[in-house]
């Protein structure tokens, strides 16, 4: 690969990396125009490029959020290209965190997209992700996990996951969490005010300790 490939590479996966973010803060036919252009940055990264697998990664990240603005027959066949973009990635580099995790993600919403009964294989598919990205950190899927469980009226299963999320700190927020679409089928069981109420003890006693802290470093 000559020199001026590789600096054309690294520009592309760069400059599509920014479009995509840039996409996101958009909406409409401005979102749809940076989305595609991104796309077709992406697309000309070659693929001897050193970053290969993140460059797969981002483009499968892109094609996800593009979904996310469009309606639910349009999404589908999105989906199914950010999946088969995370699962390339996951071929090359099979510990890669974020397309474990998003590709759980994006399995998600193909499921729902679709309409398939609880039971479908893409639910399989997408715990088997989420269950993969636990193995790889410890927590990074709990939260997905237990989306999919609420989903599936799991609330044991759900709770745990949840539980899971905020012993390793990564919990949404509460205002999230209440939210959260995903969750609607367990807000009412008897535990779910519990947890969030535990959410506010926690941040509460890490504002304390902020406050502590700042006290310290001013008398120091």
């Amino acid at each position: 690969m000559s020199i001026h490939s590789y600096l054309l590479s690294g520009s592309n996966f760069k400059k599509a990396q920014q479009l995509t973010l840039d996409a996101r803060q958009e909406k409409g036919e401005k979102a749809e125009q940076l989305f595609h252009q991104a796309l077709t940055r992406f697309a000309a990264v070659s693929e001897s490029y050193s970053q290969y697998a993140d460059a797969l990664y981002y483009w499968g990240f892109a094609l996800f959020h593009q979904a996310q603005t469009k309606s639910p027959n349009e999404k589908i066949k999105i989906f199914e290209a950010a999946i088969s973009k995370f699962s390339s990635c996951q071929s090359i580099s099979p510990n890669h965190l974020g397309a474990a995790v998003d590709g759980g993600v994006a399995l998600l919403g193909l499921a729902k997209s679709k309409k398939v009964n609880l039971e479908d294989e893409l639910y399989l598919k997408a715990k088997d992700s989420f269950e993969l990205a636990e193995t790889i950190q410890s927590g990074s899927a709990s939260y997905n996990l237990a989306c999919m469980y609420a989903i599936q009226n799991k609330g044991d299963a759900c709770l745990k996951a949840l539980n899971n999320a905020r012993e390793y700190g990564l919990v949404p927020s509460e205002e999230n969490i209440i939210n959260d679409d995903d969750l609607q089928n367990i807000k009412n069981l008897p535990w779910f005010a519990e947890y969030i109420k535990s959410l506010t003890i926690v941040e509460e006693e890490i504002q304390e300790v902020d406050i502590d802290e700042s006290l310290e470093n001013k008398d120091s």
